[in-house]
């Protein structure tokens, strides 16, 4: 929370532009908070014990693991490479690149906290569609 906090600060009354570094790294911001207040549901017994082993795990290594990482990295690459190679690369494919990827990661995973918290079991291998999961993973898979 504190990082999130400082990263926040950082930016505030800044002159901000909303180029594709910056939209990358928002799009980290969101993943870390998702992944962080996540974590904090498992951190508290009382929440663990309703998700655990659920794709509500899973859906939070997601966020954590891949998320935060993947989001930072195309911030860095877009912001470094043209001071490293002189070249510009396209804003209008890297912001298309950012929201198709925002847009899929978050469809994805949020849905899977949404399986979670009704219950759906992860390391599952197929579900009854009396289980009423059938919808909400045909849309995240």
């Amino acid at each position: 929370g504190v990082k999130f906090f400082n990263w926040i600060g950082t930016m505030w009354k800044g002159s901000l532009s909303f180029e594709t570094p910056m939209l990358w790294s928002v799009g980290f911001l969101v993943t870390f908070l998702f992944g962080g207040l996540t974590g904090v549901i498992l951190a508290s017994p009382p929440l663990d014990f309703h998700v655990s082993d659920s794709y509500f795990v899973v859906a939070h290594f997601h966020y954590v693991v891949f998320g935060t990482v993947v989001f930072a990295m195309f911030a860095g690459f877009h912001f470094w490479w043209p001071k490293f190679t002189g070249k510009m690369l396209d804003e209008r494919l890297g912001k298309m690149t950012f929201w198709t990827l925002f847009v899929g990661f978050h469809g994805t995973f949020l849905v899977q906290h949404w399986l979670g918290a009704e219950g759906m079991p992860r390391r599952y291998a197929d579900y009854l569609a009396a289980d009423g999961f059938t919808a909400l993973n045909t849309i995240s898979t």
